[in-house]
């Protein structure tokens, strides 16, 4: 078992494959494959032609990743520097039709729904930034939102006292990164460009 895989992620990893692909279902592959092979290989490629948009992993706390970085490998470290996780083995592919603020907002809400409570960052965290991108959505944002969801995502992360909250703003944190320009057409000019928020 150890022999497949890489140096420091050994072995197989089973992915729920999942979202706008054609094969979905459970797939088991070595670690460090890179996540094109998953999702066009073996899982077909997009349905109808339509355009590759973005991967999510690790589950609702995963990041969402670019086409830039399809050719990732699939191993802790490497998916860690994208801006994801392994987590839980989700692998969720969106086409062009995905907004992206919603799809952080999508995430977000079950973090919050599954915050215990305990610890302020995390609690307080959530609700927080959950608030501000139903703000985005609803035609309602500021220029200021992209610096509260970045030091909101920041305080959650390094101060959450459970793996939960340490990882909650990853949707968040991950979209901005690479979808920055999705969050402006919100904010300033007050459209959807997948025409997915009703209220713009």
């Amino acid at each position: 078992y150890a022999s497949v895989g890489t140096e420091k992620s050994k072995g197989t990893k089973v992915f729920a494959l999942a979202g706008n692909v054609q094969n979905t279902g459970l797939v088991e592959v070595p670690m460090g494959v890179s996540l094109r092979e998953v999702i066009f290989d073996i899982g077909g490629g997009i349905p109808g032609g339509r355009e590759f948009k973005a991967a999510q992993t690790g589950g609702p706390s995963g990041g969402c990743l670019p086409a830039s970085s399809l050719d990732t490998p699939i191993d802790y470290d490497s998916l860690r520097e994208a801006g994801s996780i392994m987590g839980s083995g989700g692998l969720i592919v969106m086409d062009d039709r995905n907004c992206m603020v919603d799809i952080a907002k999508f995430f977000l809400t079950f973090t919050r729904d599954e915050s215990c409570g305990k610890c302020t960052p995390c609690r307080e965290g959530t609700k927080r930034m959950l608030d501000i991108l139903e703000r985005i959505t609803n035609g309602e944002g500021e220029e200021k939102d992209f610096e509260r969801l970045k030091r909101l995502s920041d305080v959650c992360s390094r101060g959450a006292l459970c793996g939960l909250g340490q990882t909650a703003p990853n949707p968040v944190s991950s979209t901005l990164r690479h979808f920055r320009d999705e969050y402006e057409a919100h904010i300033k000019d007050r459209i959807c460009p997948a025409h997915v928020c009703q209220a713009l």
